[in-house]
């Protein structure tokens, strides 16, 4: 049984929170909305920038802070400002630009926030990109000459990498060497790759928020359904896996709900804190 009041929901977006058609359901914002009007903060937890995060969701009410980048950036909503930034040391990040070079892949910024690619790279998304992102993808992105003499820049780090593959096999060679850098590596899609500094994930963010807010692991509630989600469901006293998440996902869980395609985390909502906190696990 779970017992603890969920005093807040930290919530990954793409496959979580919104469906394949990259949507939130009316009944996901009514969830959302119904526990905010309970008292309980809602934190979207993504490993897109800022700049990233849908209107409609930071519409909803209640909302007041976000971790963003996979945990580089912990945002204050209202003011716009981080309450935390985690940066990946900019020789580390030249190396594992340099070392993503030598792979037949599609290699992007972040960066305070926004994303950063190239004219070579806008044209390339159509080969790298899956089709239900590339919107989002080619819509968010500054662009600029030269992405390396862009962190060569970077005196205080940068925010992290993101990379598309269109062959496993070469990804998990990348992997391999981007890994022993000693810089943090995860997935949330099956031909991506995320880096950022090492010791930094979704998990950082929700524990820099809980010792801010001074609200006990016990009343914290994470969901999501990527290799990035793990450190934040392990974090939380309530963890979540969606029905469609990676099997460590789901292993590393407490709880699984339905799929994003099925209003999964609106369910959650509903079971563990719109019901009651008496639910079994």
């Amino acid at each position: 049984m779970y017992t603890s009041p969920i005093r807040l929901i930290t919530v990954d977006l793409d496959g979580t929170l919104l469906n394949d058609q990259k949507e939130m359901t009316p009944r996901t914002r009514a969830a959302l909305e119904a526990a905010s009007d309970r008292g309980v903060e809602i934190v979207p937890a993504t490993g897109r920038t800022v700049a990233g995060l849908p209107a409609d969701l930071l519409a909803i009410k209640g909302l007041h802070y976000a971790i963003t980048a996979n945990g580089a950036r912990t945002m204050d909503l209202a003011t716009g400002q981080p309450i935390q930034e985690l940066y990946i040391p900019r020789d580390k990040a030249l190396a594992a630009y340099d070392v993503l070079m030598q792979y037949d892949c599609l290699v992007d910024l972040f960066q305070d926030g926004q994303g950063y690619t190239t004219e070579a790279n806008r044209a390339a998304a159509v080969r790298f990109v899956p089709d239900n992102l590339r919107a989002y993808v080619l819509n968010t992105r500054k662009t600029l000459p030269d992405l390396r003499a862009f962190i060569t820049q970077q005196e205080r780090g940068l925010e992290k990498l993101t990379i598309f593959f269109v062959d496993d096999a070469e990804r998990q060679k990348a992997w391999a060497a981007v890994e022993a850098l000693g810089v943090n590596v995860v997935s949330s899609l099956p031909l991506n790759m995320e880096i950022n500094a090492a010791g930094v994930d979704k998990g950082t963010g929700l524990m820099a928020l809980a010792e801010l807010l001074k609200l006990p692991v016990s009343s914290l509630m994470a969901m999501g359904d990527g290799g990035n989600d793990i450190g934040m469901i392990r974090a939380a006293g309530l963890g979540v896996a969606m029905g469609n998440a990676f099997p460590d996902v789901k292993a590393a869980a407490n709880h699984i709900t339905a799929s994003n395609n099925e209003d999964g985390a609106a369910l959650a909502i509903e079971t563990f804190v719109l019901e009651d906190n008496t639910k079994t696990l």
